[in-house]
C-alpha cells in the first residue's frame, strides 16, 4: 500500500496524488525548453522554471541547510534584503508586526538602550538570535528575557536573509532555545565586483548612510565584502532637566567578510562585524505615584506608634534630620499625634506636584532625569566558518566566535528626576557597566546516507562566557548609592545529533525526523558590593565601611555562588508532501533553559532551578492556483507545556544588622499551558498586487501559580498578546518598463494587550493594544538606471502607544511608562554599481501549434535544459532538446557551443560547483553521443553565488536548475 498515506488516514487528505520520487516533489516536476525556440518547439510555462503557483521560491536555513521554505515542516517566516527594506524591519521590535508570534516588552528603556528588554517567541523567553551562524548570549542568566546587545539596529542591512523560527531548538543549532530562534544571515562575498551606496534622510534630522562593496581579488578563490551602516536622528522626547533629546540615535556599524576557497571542496569564511552607540539615553514617562506607599517605619520618643516612611505623603524626612529644623519637625510630628491623627514622614514630598507637571506635559516630554541619560554599546565579533566537502555525502563543518559586549546606561526607573530609584553610577559616563566576552565553539558533520534516503547532522558545541574588563554598576535608592562589580562566569557544552529519513519507499513524500540533545551548564557569579560614598568600587584605597546590607559577604564584601544545570533536549516529527505544492506535518520537542541566581537575597534562595519545555505542533503549507489567483497559505497549531517555570516572587528576611527588609527573588513556582494558532499567507490576486496576512492567537494560562503574589490565582502570561494580525498589499503601477519598477506598499498591524507583570495592585500591568499603518513607495531601476528611489513612513497616523513600563509601584510606589516612536518618515536613494554580466535570457513563448503545413520554422540560437531538483541525469524532455539543438548545429555553421551548468541555491557552494558541472557534462556527453566533437564544446559551470537568471532579490533558485546552450559563431547568434 505505498501510495496510501498514513498521515490521510490521521484525517488529512489532498484532491490529488503525486507518486513520483523525492527529487520530482521537491522540484515540482521539472521538465526541459527552449529560450529562443521555433513555434514546433516552444514549450508552455516551464514547471521547472518557477513554482506551480506562480509564487517566488524561498530558501531557508532553518534545518542548518538550504532547503525550500515550503518543504521544511517547521514555522518559519523568511525575509530576503528586499523584504527587509519594503517592510523597514531595522530592529527586533519590527518583526512583532512581520511575524506572527513574536513579542517584545520595554522593561526598562527603549531600542536605542536595551537594558531588559524581553523577547519572547510564542509566549516563551529565552530566545536566541544568530548572527552570522554564532548565537549571541547574554552575559547573566536573566529569566526576564536578558539584554538585546544592540540588536536594536545596526544589524539588519546588506543581508541573504533573515529567519524566525517558532518552537524549541537545540537538536540542529548550538545553543539551547525553549521559543524559537531568529537567525540573521549577513551577505557573503560573491565572484563579481559590484555594490551599492544608500542615502536617506528625514524628519527629526535623520541621516543615514549604508554602504557595500564587493571586490573578488582572485575569482572564486578570494573574495571580500566590505559593508556599513550608520545613523544619526535627532530624539522625539524632550529632557526638561537639561533640555537634550531623549530616544535620539547615533550608531556607526561595519562589517568585512573574506571567503576563500583554496580548492573546489574546502571554503572558509572568515566575518568580522562591529557596532557602536552613544545616544542620550531613553525616557521613562511617570504615569502613576503611590504617595502612601510605605518604606518603613521609625519609632519616634512621645508617640504610640511608629512613624510610617512613605513615598511622598508627609513632613519632610529630610527636615527631622537636618538639626536646624528637626525641632519644629518633631513638634509637629507630636501635635498631630495628640490630635488623634496619623503623623508620617516623607522621603520625597515634592513626588505629587511632579507627578501633576508630568500628567500636563504629555508623553514627549521627561519632566526630569536623575542624572545624565546615557546610551552605550560597543560591541564586535569575529566568527569563522570553515566548510569541508569530503564528498557529496559528507560535510564537515566548524564554526568558531569571539564576540565581545561592553554597554553603559543610565536609567531613571522612576522618572522623577529624584534619587528614588535609578540605575548607573552617578557621575560615570566611561566605565562599563557590562564588558563580558563571549567563546564559542560549533563542529557539525552533515551527511547523507542509504541512498540519500537519510540526511543527518551531528556536533557539539562549547561556549565559554567571562568578563573582558572592569565593570561598573550602581543603583541609587532612596538617596543612597550603592555599587557593585560583577563578574559572571559561564560554561556551556552540548551534543546534538539530527536525521530526516525519506520514507517514500512505502509512503509518497513521507519523512520522519528525530533529534537528540544533551547540554551541561555550569554557572559562577560573584560581585562585590557597598553601600555609601567610602567604597571599595569607586574608592580602591579606601576600607569598605558599611556591608550590613550583604546577605554572605566576607570582610571584602564579596558574595559568590556557582551551580551546574543539566538537561536532554529532543525533537520528533513526521512531514509528509502530499502533492508538489502542499506539505503537512507533525512535530514534537522538548528543550531546557538553566537556572541562575539571586545574589541579594538570604542563601536559601540564592539559586534557582532550570525550566523545561514540551511541545507539539501541527501544521500544513501549501501553494495553490484558483481561477488565475496565485496564492500560499501556511498555517501551524500547537500545544504547550511549561514546567517549573522561573517566577519573581517577594522575600521577607532580616539583614546581618537586623533590621526586617524585602526584596524580590526568582523561584521556581510556576506551571503554564500555551495553546496558539499560527497564519501565514501571500496571495496574488491579479497581477502586480501582492497581498501578505499573519495571524497569531494565543491562549496561555498558568496551571499553578504561587499564592500572594498577582490578583488572580491563575493570571495570563506576561508578554503575550493573545491576538495580533497584520496585513500589507503592494502594488506595482503598471508603467512602461523603460521607466522601471514603481510599487506602493501599505502595512496595517494590530496588537492585542498584553501583560507587563502578575504582581498584585500593579496600576501599569497591562500594556493596551494598538494599531499602526506603515507606508513605502519605491521605484526601482529607475528610468532603467541602476537606481533606487524610496519614500517611507512609519506610524503613519502618529499614534502614541505604550511599548513598555517599569512597573516598580509595589516596590517604590511607581511606575513609569515608554512610548512608541511617532511618525517617522523620509527618502532614500540607492545606487548599485557592478554585478554579474548578463546573458541572453527569456522567458519561453507560449505553445502554440503550427499550421498542417507551415515552411520551416527559424533555428533557435540558445536552448534551456532543465532538471530535477539535486540532479544531474538527463530527464527524457531535456534529453529532446538537446538532440534539437545537435540537430540544428550544421544549419548555422556553428563552430562551438557554450554548455553552463546552472545549480540551485540548496547546498553548499563546493556542493553545487559540482553538480552543476555535471549537469554540463551531462548534456555535453549527449552532444558527442549526437555526432558534435567534443573539440566544439565548451562546458562552464556555474556556482550557487553566480546565478544567471536574476530577478527581484537575485536569488529565484528554480530558473536556476538547468543548464544554456548556446550557439557561438554561428550565422546571427
Amino acid at each position: 500500500m505505498k501510495n496510501k498515506s498514513i498521515l490521510n488516514a490521521c484525517g488529512f487528505s489532498a484532491s490529488a496524488r503525486f507518486t513520483g520520487k523525492l527529487g520530482l516533489l521537491l522540484a515540482s516536476a521539472a521538465s526541459a525548453g527552449l529560450l529562443h525556440s521555433s513555434p514546433a518547439m516552444a514549450q508552455a510555462d516551464q514547471p521547472g522554471a518557477a513554482n506551480a503557483s506562480g509564487l517566488e521560491e524561498i530558501v531557508v536555513t532553518a534545518r542548518r541547510r538550504e532547503e525550500r521554505l515550503q518543504s521544511v515542516p517547521l514555522a518559519v517566516t523568511a525575509f530576503t534584503q528586499a523584504d527587509v527594506e519594503a517592510k523597514r524591519i531595522t530592529s527586533v521590535a519590527d518583526l512583532t508586526r512581520n511575524v506572527p508570534s513574536v513579542s517584545l516588552f520595554v522593561a526598562a528603556s527603549d531600542a536605542n538602550a536595551p537594558f531588559a528588554n524581553s523577547l519572547a517567541l510564542r509566549g516563551l523567553p529565552g530566545s536566541v538570535i544568530y548572527f552570522a551562524d554564532v548565537p549571541l548570549g547574554s552575559s547573566t542568566a536573566n529569566p526576564s528575557g536578558g539584554t538585546l546587545h544592540g540588536l536594536s539596529q545596526g544589524f539588519y542591512y546588506d543581508l541573504d536573509n533573515l529567519e524566525v523560527i517558532n518552537g524549541p531548538q537545540g537538536t540542529l543549532f548550538g545553543k539551547n532555545s525553549i521559543g524559537g530562534l531568529i537567525s540573521i544571515s549577513p551577505k557573503r562575498p560573491t565572484n563579481d565586483f559590484e555594490g551599492y551606496f544608500k542615502a536617506t534622510g528625514g524628519n527629526y534630522g535623520d541621516r543615514e548612510f549604508e554602504g557595500a562593496v564587493n571586490i573578488p581579488i582572485v575569482q572564486d578563490k578570494l573574495l571580500v565584502r566590505i559593508a556599513g551602516q550608520s545613523q544619526q536622528r535627532d530624539g522625539y522626547t524632550e529632557n526638561l532637566e537639561n533640555g537634550k533629546d531623549l530616544d535620539n540615535r547615533n550608531y556607526f556599524a561595519w562589517r568585512v567578510g573574506v571567503t576563500l576557497r583554496p580548492t573546489d571542496d574546502f571554503e572558509n569564511y572568515f566575518l568580522y562585524d562591529g557596532y557602536w552607540q552613544d545616544t542620550n539615553g531613553s525616557s521613562g514617562i511617570l504615569r502613576y505615584a503611590n504617595l502612601d506607599f510605605k518604606f518603613a517605619s521609625i519609632p519616634l520618643p512621645g508617640i504610640a506608634n511608629p512613624v510610617p516612611l512613605t513615598l511622598g505623603n508627609g513632613l519632610p524626612l529630610s527636615a527631622l534630620t537636618n538639626p536646624a529644623t528637626a525641632g519644629a519637625t518633631y513638634l509637629q510630628l507630636l501635635q498631630t499625634a495628640a490630635s488623634g491623627g496619623h503623623p508620617s514622614l516623607s522621603f520625597f514630598p515634592t513626588v505629587s506636584s511632579v507627578l501633576a507637571e508630568q500628567q500636563r506635559l504629555g508623553a514627549r516630554v521627561q519632566i526630569g532625569m536623575s542624572g545624565q541619560g546615557i546610551g552605550k554599546d560597543y560591541f564586535e565579533g569575529y566568527a569563522d566558518v570553515a566548510t569541508w566537502n569530503i564528498n557529496d555525502d559528507l560535510l564537515v563543518k566548524n564554526i568558531a566566535a569571539i564576540r565581545i559586549f561592553k554597554q553603559l546606561a543610565n536609567i531613571d526607573f522612576d522618572g522623577t528626576g529624584l534619587p528614588i530609584e535609578d540605575y548607573g553610577v552617578p557621575g560615570n559616563s566611561t566605565q562599563w557597566g557590562s564588558n563580558y566576552g563571549q567563546y564559542t565553539e560549533e563542529f557539525q558533520l552533515q551527511g547523507k546516507a542509504f541512498g540519500e534516503k537519510l540526511s543527518w547532522v551531528a556536533g557539539g558545541y562549547l561556549e565559554y562566557d567571562a568578563p573582558v574588563g572592569d565593570s561598573e554598576n550602581g543603583n541609587v535608592a532612596l538617596g543612597t548609592a550603592t555599587y557593585s562589580d560583577s563578574n559572571y562566569v559561564s560554561r556551556s557544552r552540548a551534543a546534538f545529533a539530527h536525521g530526516v529519513y525519506d520514507l517514500g519507499d512505502f509512503v509518497d513524500g513521507l519523512k520522519f525526523t528525530a533529534g537528540y540533545r544533551y547540554t551541561w551548564d555550569d554557572i559562577s557569579e560573584g560581585q562585590r558590593a557597598t553601600t555609601g560614598v567610602n567604597q571599595v568600587i569607586r574608592n580602591p584605597a579606601g576600607a569598605p565601611t558599611n556591608c550590613s546590607s550583604l546577605l554572605g559577604a566576607d570582610q571584602n564584601c564579596y558574595t559568590s555562588v556557582e551551580a551546574h544545570f543539566s538537561s536532554y533536549g529532543w525533537n520528533v516529527g513526521l512531514d509528509e508532501q502530499l502533492t508538489p505544492s502542499t506539505l503537512i506535518y507533525v512535530r514534537s520537542g522538548n528543550a531546557y533553559r538553566p537556572g541562575g541566581f539571586n545574589l541579594t537575597v538570604p542563601q536559601q534562595y540564592q539559586s534557582f532551578q532550570p525550566e523545561h519545555v514540551t511541545d507539539v505542533e501541527v501544521g500544513e503549507k501549501s501553494d495553490f492556483d484558483l481561477m488565475g489567483v496565485h496564492g500560499r497559505i501556511n498555517a501551524a497549531y500547537y500545544h504547550t507545556e511549561w514546567k517549573s517555570i522561573q517566577v519573581q516572587v517577594p522575600i521577607a528576611y532580616n539583614l546581618p544588622s537586623g533590621q526586617p527588609q524585602s526584596n524580590y527573588a526568582y523561584l521556581n513556582a510556576a506551571s503554564a499551558t500555551l495553546d496558539g494558532i499560527e497564519l501565514q499567507g501571500n496571495i496574488i490576486p491579479i497581477k502586480g498586487l501582492e497581498i501578505d496576512p499573519h495571524l497569531s492567537y494565543e491562549y496561555a494560562h498558568y496551571n499553578e501559580f504561587p499564592a500572594g503574589i498577582s490578583d488572580s490565582p491563575s493570571p495570563p502570561l506576561v508578554v503575550l498578546p493573545r491576538l495580533s494580525w497584520a496585513i500589507s498589499a503592494t502594488y506595482h503601477l503598471p508603467i512602461d518598463e523603460s521607466l522601471g519598477d514603481l510599487a506602493v506598499t501599505a502595512s496595517y498591524a494590530w496588537n492585542g494587550h498584553q501583560y507587563e507583570t502578575n504582581r498584585k495592585g500593579e496600576p501599569a500591568a497591562i500594556v493596551p493594544s494598538y494599531d499602526r499603518v506603515d507606508l513605502n513607495v519605491s521605484w526601482n531601476n529607475f528610468l532603467q538606471q541602476p537606481v533606487d528611489l524610496s519614500f517611507f513612513m512609519t506610524n503613519a497616523l502618529d499614534k502614541t502607544y505604550e511599548v513598555g513600563a517599569v512597573t516598580n509601584y509595589g516596590q517604590i510606589g511607581t511606575s513609569t511608562l515608554i512610548y512608541s516612536e511617532p511618525r517617522m518618515f523620509g527618502f532614500s536613494v540607492k545606487y548599485r554599481f557592478g554585478g554579474p554580466d548578463e546573458e541572453p535570457a527569456a522567458a519561453p513563448a507560449a505553445y502554440t501549434p503550427p499550421p498542417a503545413v507551415a515552411p520551416a520554422p527559424a533555428v533557435a540560437k540558445s536552448y534551456l535544459v532543465f532538471f530535477d531538483f539535486n540532479k544531474s541525469d538527463l530527464t527524457p524532455q531535456a534529453q529532446t532538446v538537446v538532440d534539437q539543438a545537435a540537430r540544428n548545429v550544421g544549419t548555422e555553421k556553428v563552430t562551438r557551443l557554450t554548455v553552463t551548468g546552472h545549480t540551485d541555491t540548496v547546498g553548499s557552494d563546493a556542493y553545487n560547483m559540482r553538480l552543476s558541472r555535471r549537469r554540463a557534462e551531462s548534456v555535453a556527453a549527449q552532444l558527442e553521443k549526437d555526432g558534435i566533437p567534443s573539440s566544439g564544446i565548451a562546458i562552464i559551470a556555474k556556482g550557487k553565488r553566480d546565478l544567471l537568471v536574476p530577478t527581484a532579490d537575485g536569488v529565484r533558485e528554480p530558473q536556476n536548475r538547468r543548464v544554456q546552450i548556446v550557439y557561438s559563431d554561428g550565422a546571427g547568434s
